[in-house]
C-alpha cells in the first residue's frame, strides 16, 4: 500500500503548534473531517481518543499513529501532521513526537488498516525520511518527501 494514494497535499498539517496531545488530535481529527466531507467529527474524536486511552499510539523514535474505527465510514481515511518542536505524546519511549498519522477506518474492515500501519512503520524506520519530514516546510514538500520514502521502500 502507498500511503501518498490514501491522501492529498490537503491532508496535511505542516508544523502544528497544538500545545497538547489532545488538541493536536482533535486538529488532525478537524482536518480529516474537513478534507474527506465526513460530518460525524464528534464520532470520529471519540474513536480515535478511546484508543488513546488503552495505550499511548507514541510508537517511538519521534512518531505517532492515532487511529480509531467508526461504523459510519466506508473507506479509510488518512491525515498526516509533523511538529518542528516536538510534542510529548506519551510516547513507549518517552520521547517527544515530531510526526503523527492519523487512521480512522471502517469498523468491518481490518486489511486496509493493517497495511496502512504497516506501510508508515516501513518508510517511518529510516531516520533520513522522517528528518525530511519534519523539515517540510508545506504540505507539498512533506508529501513529495513521502512519496521519496514510498519508492524507496515499496
Amino acid at each position: 500500500m502507498r500511503l501518498s494514494e490514501r491522501f492529498t497535499e490537503k491532508c496535511i498539517i505542516v508544523d502544528s503548534q497544538k500545545p497538547n496531545k489532545r488538541e493536536m488530535i482533535e486538529e488532525m481529527v478537524n482536518l480529516l473531517c474537513q478534507a474527506y466531507e465526513i460530518e460525524n467529527r464528534d464520532g470520529i474524536l471519540k474513536a480515535v481518543l478511546g484508543r488513546e486511552e488503552k495505550i499511548s499510539t507514541g510508537i517511538g523514535c519521534g512518531l505517532a499513529v492515532p487511529h480509531g474505527k467508526v461504523d459510519f465510514l466506508d473507506k479509510m481515511a488518512v491525515v498526516a501532521c509533523s511538529v518542528k518542536r516536538g510534542i510529548d505524546f506519551e510516547a513507549i519511549d518517552k520521547e517527544p513526537v515530531f510526526l503523527l498519522f492519523l487512521i480512522v477506518s471502517p469498523a468491518n474492515t481490518t486489511g486496509p488498516h493493517i497495511r496502512a500501519l504497516s506501510a508508515i512503520s516501513r518508510i517511518m524506520a529510516d531516520a533520513d525520511i522522517r528528518k525530511s519530514l519534519i523539515a517540510a516546510n508545506s504540505p507539498v514538500e512533506f508529501y513529495a518527501n513521502l512519496k521519496i520514502g514510498e519508492e524507496k521502500y515499496t
